[in-house]
């Protein structure tokens, strides 16, 4: 249905029609970073937003008959980067979390280890891990309970060799450190690891999302939004509108490419 997408390395924010997909997509550094979705065209339709929070964050909403997905793709800076690399790019992360509505899917490249999973994590981790956890790994799990979301690779029973997300040059040290997280357990049927050989250090990670959801009555539907709620999130909220990020609404920046 979709693919998120890290060092995307192209310039602007914008959402452009091919042939057979969607392409969005955030960039601000040239030749570096930038973050997007390539979106099965035949879910054109369903697209009602994209916005570009930062060239390491974009959020995704995409309505289906009887609920709004919003979908957030990260793109973690490096273990060797400073903590106010790191510290912005989970405030970035908070911005898109204030902007979402419905049922939320935040995933990635984290640069994060979570290691194996104990029993004061749950619900936000499940039972299956892989190699030991760092201080990165902690900030991600620590994340995951503020926002009540479940980190879904843990929750499904793989083989090791299906389980790591990424793999150093040299080909001597395995880690997983990509991770697909929602509030909502219950759409995410599966993830797997996809074998797949492409010019990359990462391999690809596959969620199967569950669409067939009953309808909700209208009442119950709009309670499903998130609003500012606190002192903290509404201050947060006014400093990302006063920053004119760029991004556009779906109506204003649908291009052919």
């Amino acid at each position: 249905m979709f693919l998120g997408l890290s060092e995307v390395r192209k310039i602007g924010c914008n959402i452009e029609e091919h042939q057979n997909h969607i392409l969005c997509y955030i960039g601000q550094t040239k030749g570096l970073y930038g973050v997007g979705f390539l979106i099965k065209k035949k879910y054109k339709g369903n697209i009602i937003n994209f916005r570009g929070i930062s060239d390491r964050v974009a959020l995704l909403q995409l309505k289906f008959d009887s609920f709004f997905i919003s979908i957030i793709q990260a793109y973690a800076p490096t273990e060797r980067s400073s903590e106010e690399e790191i510290d912005q790019f989970y405030q970035d992360i908070e911005t898109a979390h204030l902007l979402t509505e419905g049922k939320v899917i935040v995933m990635g490249d984290f640069n994060a280890k979570i290691g194996s999973p104990n029993t004061n994590h749950y619900p936000v981790l499940g039972q299956y891990g892989f190699g030991v956890n760092n201080d990165r790994g902690e900030r991600l799990i620590n994340h995951a309970f503020q926002y009540k979301l479940s980190i879904m690779n843990t929750f499904f029973k793989k083989k090791e060799n299906r389980r790591w997300t990424w793999m150093s040059p040299d080909k001597k040290t395995k880690n997983e450190i990509d991770f697909i997280m929602t509030n909502n357990p219950k759409l995410i049927s599966n993830i797997e690891v996809l074998n797949i050989q492409f010019p990359s250090d990462h391999r690809l990670l596959r969620a199967t999302v569950r669409l067939n959801f009953p309808i909700k009555s209208r009442k119950a539907f709009a309670t499903s939004l998130t609003i500012p709620k606190t002192d903290i999130e509404i201050k947060k909220y006014n400093a990302y509108l006063e920053k004119k990020p760029i991004f556009k609404p779906i109506t204003t920046s649908w291009k052919k490419a």
